[in-house]
């Protein structure tokens, strides 16, 4: 409907611009009409493929981690070392399963403890590149993790933005246009007539279509 009396007012810009109140009115709707628009796009952008990109980079952290800790852990058994066996004792299945930040917070250990020892790990297939490498993917995943929420965020504000902008928009067609409108009947009824017309809500799911209060009183 907003659309349908855009394109109205749009044709008749000569007939109603000599009322300045009707085009400051016009002018206002305008705006909200047009912040309606762009929350919409806001509103539909899809989320799945952010939390498609996060379980993929997920999945490559993991991989890189768990090679890294088996590596590490094949040396720390070799010369007895307890204590940073413990520390790579990981698996692909608990940094995949679990809490989002929990992986990445094991792949981080995985990483300090070859670090740490990486002097000793060359025969081990751990590089200072691997490592690196390993931290860019671990990077990576971290980065991703608050997306698919900050966009449901994002999506959820613009619903509630566009019920303000719909309220307003629809106060200014209701208090202000439709009131002025009739004024331009004797000299342009086709205006007046049309943008009558405009203002009819189409339920299209329903296929019924109802008006808003009449903009003319009805003859006596």
């Amino acid at each position: 409907m907003y659309l349908a009396v855009s394109a109205v007012c749009d044709r008749f810009t000569a007939i109603w611009q000599t009322l300045q109140a009707f085009a400051d009115g016009y002018t206002e709707f305008s705006a909200h009409a047009q912040t309606i628009q762009t929350l919409s796009q806001s509103q539909s952008q899809p989320t799945t493929g952010l939390a498609q990109d996060k379980d993929q980079l997920r999945k490559a952290m993991a991989a890189a981690a768990v090679e890294t800790a088996g590596a590490v852990s094949a040396y720390a058994k070799k010369v007895k070392n307890n204590d940073l066996a413990a520390k790579v004792n990981v698996s692909a299945s608990d940094m995949i399963g679990g809490r989002d930040t929990i992986a990445a917070d094991t792949a981080r250990n995985v990483h300090t403890a070859a670090t740490a020892n990486l002097a000793n790990l060359g025969s081990y297939g751990v590089t200072a590149a691997k490592l690196t490498a390993l931290k860019s993917k671990i990077d990576a995943y971290a980065a991703s993790i608050a997306k698919p929420r900050d966009a449901r965020a994002s999506t959820k504000t613009a619903t509630e933005q566009m019920d303000g902008e719909f309220d307003a928009a629809d106060a200014v067609l209701k208090d202000q246009m439709d009131n002025l409108v009739p004024q331009f009947k004797s000299a342009n009824a086709a205006f007046v007539t049309d943008y009558q017309n405009a203002r009819i809500i189409v339920d299209a799911a329903a296929g019924r279509t109802s008006k808003p209060t009449p903009l003319t009183p009805p003859s006596p």
